[in-house]
């Protein structure tokens, strides 16, 4: 009786993650197709798809880097980060344009696009700074873009894992935690 449930189960799960990515691929190409205004409402649909089949994009405690699989192409991402990071007080420091800059100055030929972003939130760093300067090494905060077999991907280091391994305390690790959670929610808009 076990052994007959459990396949059930198993065909179950099977089912409900082939609809999961039937609808995720639909998603995908109606989002070609759209408006911008729409793509929120997409985004949404494929978050409770991936939740269908079993899969989230929260980062997870242990984790070193949080990455996002985006929906929006690379080109619509980088128009993005410095004003989405406006919106939860962070200011652009640097952009490194790796995939634009390396073969043009270094003679490097990268294969596909790569950007970094280093954004700051200047109270918090003050503060960072004031308090527990030894973990100015999570300064500035920084947001990788790039591409891998022609999908996009948004990574960011993961600040709940760091800030354990390097003893943040109080007040200070609850602001940048917040931070971090308002980074996650920016980037999986993305």
């Amino acid at each position: 009786m076990k052994s007959k449930m459990k396949e059930m189960m198993g065909k179950m799960d099977a089912d409900m993650k082939e609809q999961g990515q039937s609808m995720m691929a639909q998603c995908k190409s109606m989002m070609e197709r759209m408006e911008p205004d729409m793509k929120a409402e997409c985004q949404s649909m494929m978050k409770r798809c991936k939740s269908m089949m079993g899969e989230s994009d929260k980062p997870k405690t242990g984790d070193l880097v949080f990455t996002h699989k985006a929906t929006s192409s690379f080109d619509e991402i980088e128009a993005r980060v410095e004003e989405d990071g406006k919106k939860i007080g962070l200011g652009l420091k640097h952009v490194y344009p790796f995939s634009k800059n390396l073969p043009e100055q270094q003679g490097f030929e990268i294969n596909e696009a790569a950007s970094v972003y280093e954004l700051c939130k200047a109270p918090l760093a003050a503060e960072l700074l004031n308090t527990q300067p030894e973990l100015n090494v999570l300064m500035p905060c920084r947001i990788s873009i790039y591409e891998k077999n022609g999908e996009v991907f948004v990574t960011i280091p993961n600040l709940e894992t760091q800030l354990d391994a390097l003893g943040a305390e109080g007040e200070l690790k609850a602001n940048i935690l917040d931070l971090y959670a308002k980074m996650v929610e920016m980037i999986e808009a993305w």
